[in-house]
C-alpha cells in the first residue's frame, strides 16, 4: 500500500491526490450576476445533494487576490444558473476558465448566447443542453485555503428538446456531458456505459 498522513502534506499535495482520485467529476458552468455585470466560470467540485427540494452544490477556491468573481457576485446577488457542460460546448467552456479581470463578460468572450432566466436574475446559456436556475440556500467557508461551498435550490429546469421524456427520464446520451480528470487539461467523455441492477435483500431464509 502507498499511504499518506494528511497532516504531513501541504495543500498542493492534497489537492493533487483529491483531483486525481475523485474522478470523473461533473462540470458546473455557473453564470452569476454582480455590479460589474454577468460572469461565467466552470467548477468541477460539483454534484447533486437533494431532491425535495432539488438542491446542488459546487465549491469555489479563492484566488491569490481573494474571492473569485463567482463568489463575489453571489454575495451581491444570491442567485445563479448551473449548466451541464456537453462535448459540443467544451471549447467555449474552456474560454470561461480564463482568469479574466474583474468585470469581464465571459459569456460574450466565449461566444455563448445569453438568454433571460425565468426565475432568477443571472442569464442562462442557450447552447448548454441543461441549465438549472438556482437560488442560494447557503454559502459556507471551509478549510484553511479556504473554499466556498455554495448550496443552491433548483427553481427552474431548462433542457434542450429530446433530452427528457414524459416520465421525466433524462437521456444522458443526448446531453453528452464531459467530466473532469486530473491535470491542467484532463477531461473524459461518457463513451462506455453499462447497467447493473440493484440487488434486493430477501431477508433471513429467503431462497431456502
Amino acid at each position: 500500500m502507498t499511504e499518506f498522513d494528511a497532516a504531513q502534506l501541504d495543500w498542493q499535495a492534497q489537492y493533487k491526490l483529491m483531483i486525481g482520485t475523485i474522478t470523473p467529476r461533473p462540470i458546473a458552468l455557473v453564470t452569476t450576476l454582480g455590479k460589474s455585470g454577468p460572469n461565467a466560470a466552470p467548477f468541477s467540485f460539483f454534484n447533486a445533494i437533494g431532491s425535495d427540494p432539488a438542491m446542488l452544490m459546487f465549491s469555489v477556491g479563492d484566488k491569490e487576490s481573494g474571492a473569485k468573481d463567482t463568489v463575489a457576485n453571489i454575495r451581491e446577488c444570491p442567485e445563479f444558473v448551473v449548466h451541464i457542460v456537453s462535448d459540443a460546448i467544451k471549447d467555449k467552456m474552456n474560454v470561461c476558465a480564463i482568469d479574466y479581470p474583474r468585470g469581464t463578460n465571459e459569456i460574450a468572450e466565449a461566444g455563448f448566447t445569453a438568454l433571460p432566466s425565468k426565475k432568477v436574475r443571472p442569464p442562462y446559456i442557450a447552447e448548454a443542453p441543461v441549465a438549472l436556475e438556482c437560488r442560494l440556500t447557503q454559502m459556507l467557508e471551509l478549510g484553511r485555503k479556504p473554499y466556498h461551498l455554495v448550496i443552491g435550490e433548483v427553481v427552474y429546469f431548462h433542457y434542450h428538446d429530446g433530452i427528457v421524456n414524459e416520465k421525466f427520464h433524462v437521456d444522458v446520451g443526448r446531453i453528452n456531458p464531459i467530466g473532469r480528470l486530473a491535470g491542467k487539461g484532463g477531461y473524459t467523455r461518457i463513451t462506455d456505459r453499462f447497467e447493473m441492477p440493484r440487488i434486493k435483500y430477501g431477508g433471513p431464509g429467503s431462497g431456502d
